[in-house]
């Protein structure tokens, strides 16, 4: 049986958070998902590489399979899309271009770019939210999902893989919404999740899918617009 990793949680400095999406990189064909631990009161990146794999202690930590357990696996329903279409903030890292295509790798690098000087060397990011309103370029408005998708799961970036806005949670089975939460004074949160049916769920997902509907709407005009 495989060991189970966890990234560390982020800090502050930006160097050491991009040092550490860098080594998550490496490991993103082992992903697991992202849970939400109510033992630990805190978000879980988890991986489950294969034995022998070399992990990254720095940035990693181990943990028993038994924290899972009870943990909320975060999801990402299809028909909300906000965290692609407004503010996005998407971006990639360099070390995550060779699993792509050379038409995407080109369409990437033709993108704005910075380096950083991170603790494992120099790391250059590409910023992939250059459309209207900070939508990442690889956002389908029309079909509401991200083209990078094609080319399996692992092909997103690795910080769109990480990121959730916890509204969304399965567990056995079950679905569940966030109802509330709050921050104690050393970063660790109670975040309350309640069970609900495929109705409910299914109305939060239209209600939080409300500005890409909008933002569909705009784009389909304009391109009526252009095409006449």
């Amino acid at each position: 049986m495989g060991k189970v990793y966890v990234l560390k949680e982020p800090g502050r400095d930006k160097a050491w958070n991009i040092y550490t999406l860098r080594e998550a990189a490496r490991l993103k064909r082992w992903f697991q998902g992202v849970y939400y631990s109510p033992r630990l009161k805190r978000l879980l990146a988890v991986f489950k590489p294969t034995p022998g794999t070399h992990v990254n202690m720095l940035v990693f930590e181990e943990i028993g399979e038994s924290v899972l357990r009870d943990a909320y696996k975060m999801e990402c329903p299809r028909g909300c899309n906000r965290c692609c279409v407004i503010r996005s903030g998407a971006f990639i890292v360099e070390n995550e271009l060779r699993w792509l295509p050379g038409e995407v790798r080109d369409r990437i690098t033709r993108q704005p770019s910075e380096l950083i000087r991170t603790p494992g060397g120099w790391v250059r990011i590409y910023r992939l939210d250059t459309e209207t309103m900070g939508r990442c370029i690889f956002f389908d408005v029309g079909e509401g999902s991200c083209t990078l998708e094609k080319y399996g799961k692992h092909a997103k970036p690795i910080v769109c893989l990480l990121t959730y806005c916890t509204v969304f949670a399965t567990r056995d089975g079950k679905l569940y919404l966030k109802k509330g939460y709050r921050v104690h004074r050393d970063g660790r949160a109670d975040i309350h999740y309640e069970e609900v049916d495929k109705k409910t769920w299914s109305r939060m997902v239209s209600r939080m899918g409300s500005i890409w509907a909008r933002y569909r709407k705009i784009h389909r005009e304009a391109g009526r617009e252009a095409g006449t």
